[in-house]
């Protein structure tokens, strides 16, 4: 714990001094309790939730990290080519499986840890900048919040980078309220490396460079800079000299800034992730199609860096084109990025939520309500928040980040820690107004909350259709390993809540024909085209499935579309020339 400050150890008079010891005596004894329930809960929900499909198989991204992990404890520490995806959680994953063994049970538990770290660094944060009840209610806050929760249970980032966005605001906090050389050393080093799990909080430089951080001679404003800039060297320098060495381009973090631009800012663009191929949505396409696609453009081959560069030309041509439809969707994203839907990506917290209890709870405590409690701590307390402006310039920062490119939940989970902050503000500010009967101060916080949580809580999504593809998922992760019974039943749910999936429909009917039932197959193929004809494969999977049926003439047809779609089909042109004798 951290030492309470000199007012409170120093006082004159023994019975304020016995006062001042027994509120830290019991503020810490709050604090390990929460840290504890904290703890707990992550374990319990893991525990909850090991059946999960995609929690036996990881899949995506999950499976991605834990291979190149596995790759890294075996010995490939340096790797062949630049970084793609970001390094430093398969590397923290490789440190465990060197020293624990292998195991997806042992990385979520490493993460319930990170959870409930992560929880005593925001309470040190709020503390040092609002005081010890709003460190607590804070500390509170993130230890049951449903997604943290449910990124905490699951093999993804997004835990590690909570941890580190919390150690960010704590040495943020340390810095400007103590003036702290070390705070600001602290401060880049945090960033440094929360920069190599989520690249876009880069742009929370601004934090150590912004020119009005208080009281301070201007010598002291540039050595603070300084100190930050070195921190964040000393974590980034390693990777970029890395990068340069294998791949020959520097790079201080990755080289997939241009593909994902593209994917967040093309003409057509949804505003969530779209993957370049239809159909390649597994991490193992996105390099390769990336390069091949830019290649086949450029007619040659193209470093890493001149992928990138190409894509991001690419995307700034279309927003050329058309920039009144490009503000829309840049709108849309923010508004997507401040909405109270988590945007899943492979795994969803609807999913998990059947097997766990705590999170049928903690899914009722989640954005669209932290952002109105935030909303009415900056009602409240707005005359006397100058010393939070690093938080300001996080939150503002954060939310441009995440909207220049495209919102998944875990994206703008960095958002959550600063937040807190000012919804801990409004929780207290609420409580002692209610204990001093001054209710009329609170109608404008109030009204403001309102204002902003009833936009912010607005269904502006098919969630239904959202929720569906991560019930798919759930089936996928079963199906690539053999269970098809049990693969089928999850297609299935996911057809209950959204019938209109063409993803559902085609990989139910997959399942289907893997099991020999081409007549069911044969309807969810025909179903999916309807739906989205423009599907990869589906064509010759429904010709496989028609010629196996006996139908040929239908087969042929078939395949003759499927040679139509993609004359490079080798398989479905000799399924043509097969079926033609």
């Amino acid at each position: 714990m951290s030492a309470l400050p000199k007012t409170e150890q120093v006082v004159s008079n023994p019975s304020v001094r016995t006062s001042s010891v027994a509120k830290a005596r019991r503020e810490r004894w709050i604090l390990a309790t929460i840290v504890v329930i904290a703890f707990t809960l992550r374990v319990i929900n893991i525990t909850s939730t090991r059946d999960v499909p995609t929690a036996r198989y990881p899949i995506g991204d999950a499976a991605s990290y834990y291979e190149w992990a596995q790759r890294i404890a075996q010995g490939d520490w340096i790797g062949h080519e630049g970084y793609y995806q970001a390094p430093l959680y398969p590397y923290v994953i490789a440190v465990l499986f060197k020293a624990a063994g292998e195991g997806v049970w042992k990385i979520l538990l490493m993460q319930c840890a990170f959870g409930a770290a992560g929880v005593w660094l925001l309470w040190f944060a709020a503390r040092k900048w609002l005081g010890a009840a709003a460190g607590l209610v804070a500390a509170a806050m993130l230890a049951l919040y449903g997604p943290a929760v449910f990124y905490d249970g699951i093999v993804q980032k997004a835990s590690l980078g909570s941890l580190l966005t919390c150690a960010f605001l704590a040495a943020t906090a340390r810095a400007i309220v103590d003036r702290s050389r070390v705070g600001w050393l602290l401060a880049g080093v945090a960033l440094g490396l929360l920069a190599l799990v989520r690249e876009n909080a880069l742009v929370w430089i601004v934090v150590g460079l912004a020119p009005f951080r208080g009281a301070g001679s201007r010598k002291t404003h540039i050595l603070h800079t300084g100190l930050f800039l070195i921190g964040m060297a000393m974590m980034l320098l390693p990777v970029a000299i890395r990068n340069r060495g294998v791949s020959g381009e520097w790079s201080i973090t990755t080289f997939q800034a241009g593909p994902n631009f593209y994917i967040g800012n093309h003409r057509g663009a949804s505003g969530r992730y779209d993957p370049l191929v239809p159909g390649h949505e597994s991490p193992e396409y996105e390099r390769a199609d990336a390069t091949n696609l830019a290649q086949s453009a450029m007619c040659r081959r193209l470093t890493a860096h001149e992928v990138s560069s190409y894509w991001m030309s690419r995307a700034w041509a279309d927003i050329g084109l058309d920039f009144g439809g490009w503000l829309r969707l840049l709108g849309w994203k923010m508004t997507l990025t401040w909405n109270h839907y988590e945007v899943a990506d492979v795994e969803s917290d609807a999913v998990y939520a059947e097997s766990s209890p705590i999170l049928q709870v903690t899914r009722y405590w989640h954005f669209g309500v932290l952002c109105p409690l935030a909303a009415m701590g900056l009602a409240l307390k707005w005359r006397q928040q100058d010393k939070l402006w690093p938080v300001y310039l996080m939150l503002t920062g954060m939310s441009v980040a995440v909207a220049a490119f495209y919102v998944l939940g875990r994206y703008r989970f960095p958002l959550v820690p600063p937040l807190m902050l000012f919804a801990a503000i409004g929780c207290v500010g609420f409580v002692r107004r209610i204990g001093r009967k001054q209710y009329t101060s609170l109608v404008p916080a109030v009204i403001v909350a309102l204002a902003i949580g009833i936009p912010i809580n607005w269904r502006i999504q098919d969630e239904h259709r959202l929720d569906a593809m991560a019930v798919m998922n759930a089936g996928m992760a079963l199906a690539a390993h053999g269970d098809l019974v049990e693969a089928e039943a999850y297609f299935v749910l996911g057809l209950r809540a959204f019938p209109e999936s063409s993803e559902c429909h085609l990989n139910l009917a997959m399942a289907l024909a893997l099991q020999g039932n081409y007549g069911e197959a044969i309807l969810h193929y025909r179903a999916a085209l309807a739906a989205k004809p423009d599907l990869p494969g589906i064509q010759f999977n429904l010709g496989v499935a028609l010629e196996n049926s006996g139908r040929r003439e239908e087969a042929l047809q078939a395949f003759q579309k499927a040679v139509q779609k993609n004359p490079d089909d080798v398989e479905a042109r000799q399924a043509v020339d097969r079926l033609s004798k």
